[in-house]
């Protein structure tokens, strides 16, 4: 069943990076690990793109804006909407919760840094 999950999440990685192909300026794409101690939450947050959350390991909680409570278990994928605010919570008290978080953003402060390092001459 992990392997499933796994495959599905891959193909719609696929289906966002083909969509990307189409429009690669003004977009950036980032990958990060997040792993939270047991029993612990991260800061109620969002980000300026489309998050795709996928769980590595643990049993956890996304609690997202307008959207039921989903339960996170390992090989879960589930997305958030760009601006969407959440909090990811560990419902473990002794094993961390690993994601993998792909997001795909707004090209806007990467194209602004890029123009303050080029020289004014």
């Amino acid at each position: 069943m992990k392997q499933i999950t796994l495959a599905i999440f891959v193909m719609v990685l696929g289906a966002f990076a083909i969509a990307d192909a189409a429009e690669t300026e003004g977009r950036e794409w980032k990958v990060v690990t997040v792993e939270l101690a047991p029993g612990k939450a991260d800061e109620r947050h969002f980000h300026s793109g489309v998050e795709l959350v996928y769980v590595l390991e643990g049993a956890g909680y996304l609690e997202a804006a307008g959207k039921p409570t989903v339960a996170l278990n390992s090989g879960a994928v589930t997305t958030l909407q760009p601006k969407q605010g959440h909090v990811l919570k560990n419902a473990s008290q002794t094993r961390s919760l690993k994601v993998l978080v792909v997001l795909r953003l707004p090209n806007e402060g990467v194209r602004q840094q890029r123009a303050l390092e080029q020289p004014i001459f």
